[in-house]
């Protein structure tokens, strides 16, 4: 029970983190700011922890890895999603793009059911129920016409969840941290490079704001591989906690900025809480089953 509490936690504080910065990204995208410019200002915080490896003499001991292969594999996996999220929320509203994605536990669900072998239990359907339909009350989106934008964010669904299966399934390879820094490899390799080609200057309140936002990204990054490479036997479990995402916004909009919330994205709000609440349960069954 301990561990699942431990791994909760994890999930439910990434998830503040992920808010946020998704926040500051929309803030910035109608200053002309691309993913790669993102990434180039933003990398001294995921430098800094190869740079602290190397002043600790613990480089190798926390690097090292059996299989080198996974890691890469998912690095490359990873690099899609910057660029997918900067063009989709400039060709689609947010709250589609939110909805979009709040797919990935359910998408979770049948990785660990199909590649992981966990077993499906009730607590589990009525846990991804919830959350989903909260989700709709709260966002309420619009979805009047088709767009071909739509299916870009559920493939990066897909594939953001692919890296966390990776981590689960191939938990001993690596340390977190191995997972952590390898995964970022390939995109800020591509964004260094991207950045010689079209750079950028960003003044200093613009800089700051990146700045945070990396602190945050990277941070979440970090401690949801640490949950999903604890989370043995309950992975699709725990992924339903992802939903309190929504819950954040739905909070930082009223409280910071003041939105009004209807009845319905107040009884969206409930749901996803009785959502996070079952996935408890859910965890602790999946682990003795």
């Amino acid at each position: 029970m301990k561990n699942i509490l431990i791994s909760s936690f994890l999930i439910v504080s990434g998830s503040l983190f992920f808010v946020i910065n998704d926040a500051i990204i929309n803030y910035l995208s109608p200053l002309g700011i691309t993913f790669y410019h993102f990434v180039f200002y933003g990398s001294p915080v995921y430098l800094c922890v190869p740079l602290y490896l190397l002043i600790t003499r613990n480089f190798k001991a926390k690097l090292k890895s059996t299989n080198y292969f996974i890691p890469l594999l998912r690095s490359f996996i990873f690099a899609p999603m910057p660029f997918i999220t900067f063009i989709a929320l400039k060709n689609m509203s947010l709250p589609e793009y939110t909805t979009l994605n709040m797919s990935a536990p359910i998408i979770a669900s049948f990785y660990g059911f199909l590649l992981l072998r966990e077993k499906i239990n009730l607590y589990l359907i009525i846990s991804l129920f919830f959350g989903l339909i909260g989700v709709l009350f709260v966002i309420q989106p619009g979805f009047d016409t088709f767009n071909p934008f739509f299916l870009l964010v559920i493939f990066s669904t897909f594939l953001i969840t692919a890296t966390t299966v990776l981590v689960n399934k191939y938990n001993q390879i690596t340390s977190p941290i191995g997972f952590f820094v390898y995964g970022g490899i390939v995109v800020h390799l591509m964004s260094f490079i991207l950045f010689i080609y079209d750079p950028l200057k960003i003044n200093f309140n613009v800089f700051i704001l990146i700045f945070i936002s990396s602190i945050l990204i990277n941070s979440a990054m970090l401690i949801m591989t640490i949950a999903f490479q604890r989370s043995q036997k309950y992975y699709s479990s725990i992924f339903c906690l992802v939903y309190i995402q929504i819950l954040y916004s739905c909070l930082i909009g009223f409280f910071v900025f003041g939105e009004y919330l209807n009845f319905l994205a107040l009884s969206g709000a409930v749901l996803i809480v009785f959502s996070g609440i079952l996935s408890i349960p859910s965890q602790y069954k999946q682990i003795n089953d």
